[in-house]
């Protein structure tokens, strides 16, 4: 998974008077939402898939008005401001207004371009084996069985969203990958923010979501926001897509550290995740699905990739928003090359005629020793519980003779959910096709399915699935997943750690790869019955 560091240090964010800045304010009757996603999203509800509005949603939760009121014509004044929800957004803030508002207020995160620190990190596949090839439509559409693998409606979008003013993707990159995969072309139509220059993360994101669903339509999202920004402006827009996939992500408690993060004052990671993590309880009333990659340094994460431990150091760090207990988050796999396989040597495809595709069908976690860098996965910490959904699956998991390290937050929300193909996908970048690895990858190649699930529940005359994970949980215990039984992800992107460091996966969930990777048309035929 590409994951790029957000740095932006306290010395440059306050070395002017005036700043960019997204002010979140304290809301009321937020126990009431969480309720209520939770009744929309249970296919056992009698109001499942009764969607809300973003007005019903503010008229529950925004403060009083008058309080709003105060603040915009009072200390915000000059401060060129818009009122978004449960949201000010400012484009003048004078960061010692921040005084006068902050019993108002949850937090105050900075926006605009964070040039100092700011790193693409890449996934290069480092380690491929003889028979290797790439994984393409044709070998995705077989591996998972997706019997429904084209949109014939109205699919309601499912978009790539990329932050920090990170660069896009080429329209003609995206033309020729769909010829190479035997695929009519389709441009993408729905652009926010500036869709400039190119850059491989999302190259990679908007290519794989069109191999796996034809004629979907793809959002590209990009601007200046961080996560918490990007879900106000995310709620605040007129038209929205039904999916939306996040190959970003850094370590849950450094979000708001020194020299870290979007953080104004004393807020801390936790207050951050938190606030974050309930706009994303709004758009998963709203009907909207998210999906997040898990991370590509295994259950250490970046902040940890040397295994250390000691003098504040952690073995073992969940990262944000891929541990978020409200998006569906996405591990990785790799497929085992099975030498004179038959059933998919007659390939029909440019792609695969020309560049090679792998044959086989077993999949395993993708780990430094077979890939070079391993998939993430853990538990959350900042949750006070378990999901309901997961909480028998993880329970069993903590009952077993699985490895897993001594110190960690057991309560915690575990991840990731699924896992996908994260290794040799094939991407035209320049005009020249490559292969690239990650979470990155899986993560948007399950949102792409998820678009094309809620194609289908729209055929049926359903609503869109939204926030998947209850639908998820109750469709493994029928079966639907193919569950992954070996491997670990004790080991990061530079080498492998002791036991300490990670996981063992295990029959059933187990936060290697979740709940396994998906067999797609068992899934249809769940929603069918279940529905």
């Amino acid at each position: 998974m590409l994951l790029l560091i957000l740095a932006s240090l306290f010395a440059s964010v306050f070395s002017t008077n005036y700043q960019h800045v997204t002010i979140a304010l304290k809301q009321r009757n937020t126990d009431i939402l969480e309720e209520a996603l939770f009744r929309v999203s249970d296919p056992a509800s009698p109001t499942y898939g009764e969607y809300w509005t973003q007005d019903m949603i503010d008229e529950v939760v925004n403060p009083p008005q008058e309080t709003v009121d105060k603040m915009m014509n009072g200390p915000l004044r000059e401060a060129d401001c818009i009122q978004k929800g449960a949201a000010i957004e400012c484009y003048k803030f004078d960061l010692m207004s921040i005084f006068s508002i902050y019993k108002d207020i949850d937090f105050v995160e900075m926006t605009g371009e964070l040039s100092d620190g700011l790193s693409e990190d890449v996934v290069a596949p480092k380690k491929m084996f003889a028979g290797e090839g790439y994984v393409g439509r044709e070998v995705m559409v077989e591996l998972y069985n997706i019997t429904h693998n084209k949109i014939v409606g109205d699919g309601g979008g499912v978009c790539a969203v990329e932050y920090q003013n990170a660069p896009g993707f080429s329209q003609n990159d995206l033309l020729a990958q769909q010829q190479l995969n035997g695929e009519p072309k389709h441009e993408i139509v729905h652009i926010v923010g500036v869709n400039q220059g190119t850059m491989i993360e999302t190259e990679l994101d908007v290519q794989m979501m069109s191999q796996v669903a034809e004629g979907s339509d793809i959002w590209f999202w990009g601007g200046e926001q961080w996560l918490y920004s990007f879900a106000v402006n995310f709620l605040n827009a007129s038209d929205v897509p039904d999916v939306v996939s996040m190959s970003w992500g850094w370590s849950s408690r450094q979000q708001c550290s020194s020299g870290l993060g979007p953080c104004s004052g004393n807020m801390t990671s936790a207050v951050y995740i938190h606030r974050t993590n309930f706009e994303y309880i709004k758009m998963g009333l709203r009907g909207v699905t998210l999906t997040a990659s898990s991370g590509d340094a295994g259950a250490p994460g970046r902040t940890n990739e040397n295994c250390a431990v000691g003098d504040g150091t952690r073995a073992v760090n969940p990262i944000f928003p891929g541990s978020s207990p409200y998006v569906t988050s996405v591990g990785a796999t790799y497929l085992v090359s099975t030498p004179n396989y038959k059933q998919w040597t007659n390939w029909k495809t440019p792609l695969c005629l020309q560049y090679g595709c792998v044959n086989g069908t077993k999949e395993l976690p993708c780990n430094y020793n077979s890939t070079g860098w391993t998939t993430g996965g853990g538990f959350a910490i900042y949750n006070e519980t378990r999901p309901a959904w997961q909480e028998a699956v993880v329970g069993e998991y903590l009952q077993s003779a699985a490895t897993r390290p001594t110190n960690f937050q057991t309560n915690g929300r575990g991840y990731p959910d699924v896992s996908a193909i994260g290794h040799l996908c094939p991407v035209v970048v320049g005009g020249t096709l490559m292969p690239v690895d990650g979470t990155s990858c899986s993560s948007p190649v399950f949102a792409a399915m998820v678009a094309l699930l809620n194609d289908y529940q729209k055929s049926r005359g359903k609503s869109v699935l939204g926030f998947l994970n209850p639908v998820l949980y109750k469709m493994a215990e029928d079966g639907v997943f193919n569950d992954i039984v070996d491997g670990n992800n004790m080991c990061t992107e530079m080498q492998c750690c002791s036991d300490e460091f990670g996981y063992q996966s295990w029959k059933g969930w187990d936060p290697v790869t979740g709940l396994g990777t998906p067999n797609f048309g068992l899934m249809v035929e769940w929603l069918e019955a279940n529905t």
